[in-house]
């Protein structure tokens, strides 16, 4: 209590000199020492108001003062609104876009219910809807010269490939344009049936399947489009696949569906889901060294794609295709380009079968080829010369192709290693070009059945490795040339039904088997012809 009572006489005393002094006891203003309690009481309440304003403003923060500063938060929040506007309408289109392309580039998938490309709902139903033909990633206005504009790449298998077989030259690009608009699977192109074979039936073993995924995990891949592709993950192939096994794989199933693959007489085990091209019935493969450049890179970069036999880049090892046959096995339709561009292929072997139409010119690049047996089929047109490209070639069979017209081209002569050539009954008109003299590997040539004309040339006697000729049922005239005799190795002569003179027997002693129309008097003179009809 003492202590109380001495601090508030202490304070009082301390007021009463400070208002002596004229001064507030708080605030240390000046002010008169002559104010009424009505006064005092206003300048307390008025105190009081002011430090509520005061209060009110510090709670307030950042709210404007002014007309200036609110127009500032206005445009500022304005700002921020149509930056988020634009941003949601940008993802969204992107989003959209990135779904069309998608579906497009998936061509849609078959309908039928078959595995084989044609294929259906999942459920077993057909769905007819699907099959349009739409082409992946190319719109109908793209063309050849445009393929390269700069347009963003696949995003997806389907397009991938797509792209690619155009890019390279191994499929035109109007081969993936939509043949037909009713839905109708039948009308798709053989391109396009292979390419969705190719995305939607062609699934790995599930065997397989589950040592790509534990080697796809332990791989980080970096690539936009790699991870970005390929959602059938258990796809045999996919853009990581080097490029050229993928091309392989599309051209055999090509030639498949544009033979008419399903009536052919043979097991037939093409286009079986996962079974490895190489295993396929008449298909030969040898292990190769290969650029080892993806589907993927290939894309990026199409004008530098290797060539097969490439040293420069890095390579791989795989299995490609170096023999087909399929002989007397009802091949039908026509031969694809597609055929024409595997680069190891070494024989081709296709007699007697129902294939039609011309030979295609692009044949040239198969430069491994070195037996190329077409004979006994229904094709069209003339012997095409760029045949005479393929310089390793050592046999070549066209004949019993009775529609096959027009001249023997010069060409044939640049085939430097042919060692047999069989172009008997066909439409062949014309002689025998000069350039075949350059033939010193022949071993037997066959022009039988022909509408040839002219006379027997002179250098056939260079011929010197020749064993078989035969020149029947044409047009020839004139006298046999003893220049013949140099051929030592000639053991068949095959000249009935031509129009020729007496045959030199002392120049072809060593031949087995010689004919001629040597039966009637006004024939051909022969006393050494061991078949005269």
């Amino acid at each position: 209590m003492l202590r109380n009572n001495e601090f508030g006489q202490a304070r009082g005393s301390s007021s009463s000199s400070n208002a002596e002094d004229g001064r507030h006891a708080d605030d240390d203003s000046v002010v008169s020492s002559n104010v009424t309690n009505e006064e005092a009481q206003t300048l307390t309440r008025g105190g009081l108001d002011m430090e509520s304003d005061s209060d009110e403003n510090k709670r307030a923060g950042i709210m404007p003062r002014n007309r200036r500063e609110w127009c500032i938060v206005i445009f500022a929040l304005l700002i921020i609104v149509g930056a988020a506007a634009g941003t949601g309408i940008g993802l969204g289109m992107y989003f959209m876009n990135q779904g069309s392309n998608t579906n497009s580039a998936r061509g849609n998938p078959p309908t039928n219910n078959d595995d084989k490309g044609n294929g259906n709902d999942g459920n077993g139903n057909n769905d007819d809807s699907n099959l349009d033909g739409s082409q992946p990633e190319i719109s109908p206005e793209t063309t050849d010269d445009t393929i390269n504009s700069g347009t963003p790449l696949p995003t997806d298998f389907a397009g991938s490939v797509q792209l690619h077989m155009v890019e390279q030259d191994i499929s035109e690009l109007t081969s993936f344009q939509g043949i037909s608009d009713n839905g109708n699977s039948s009308e798709l192109s053989p391109q396009q049936r292979a390419r969705n074979w190719l995305v939607f039936y062609d699934i790995m073993p599930d065997n397989l399947a589950d040592e790509q995924d534990e080697q796809n995990q332990s791989n980080n891949a970096t690539d936009d489009l790699v991870n970005s592709t390929n959602n059938l993950s258990s796809s045999y192939l996919d853009v990581n696949t080097p490029a050229y096994r993928v091309a392989q794989r599309f051209a055999a199933a090509v030639f498949y569906f544009a033979t008419k693959g399903e009536e052919w007489d043979t097991d037939n085990q093409w286009l079986q889901p996962g079974l490895d091209e190489c295993d396929y019935p008449g298909i030969r493969c040898e292990e190769v060294t290969i650029p080892s450049i993806s589907l993927a890179e290939a894309l990026k970069y199409p004008k530098y794609f290797p060539d097969p036999s490439d040293g420069a880049v890095d390579t791989t090892t795989e299995r490609m295709i170096v023999e087909i046959n399929l002989p007397e096995s009802n091949l039908k339709g026509t031969l694809p380009d597609e055929l024409m561009t595997f680069p190891f292929l070494r024989r081709l072997g296709l007699w007697s079968n129902q294939i039609e139409g011309q030979i295609p010119e692009n044949i040239s690049r198969l430069q491994n080829l070195e037996s190329l047996l077409l004979d006994d089929n229904k094709f069209t047109g003339d012997i095409v010369p760029a045949i005479g490209s393929l310089e390793k070639l050592k046999m070549l069979s066209l004949g019993f192709n009775p529609y096959v017209g027009g001249e023997i081209p010069e060409e044939i002569g640049n085939l430097y290693d042919l060692e047999a050539l069989f172009l008997p009954n066909m439409s062949l008109r014309g002689g025998l070009p000069s350039s075949m003299r350059n033939l010193e590997n022949l071993k037997q040539l066959e022009v039988q059945l022909n509408n040839l004309r002219g006379g027997i040339p002179d250098w056939l006697g260079d011929l010197v490795n020749l064993e078989k000729l035969n020149l029947s049922g044409n047009s020839f005239y004139g006298e046999v040339p003893e220049v013949l005799s140099k051929l030592i190795k000639l053991r068949e002569l095959e000249l009935q039904d031509n129009d020729l003179g007496t045959i030199p027997c002392s120049a072809l002693e060593a031949v087995a088997v010689l004919s001629a129309n040597c039966k009637s008097s006004d024939g051909t003179s022969c006393d050494c012809c061991t078949l005269c009809v």
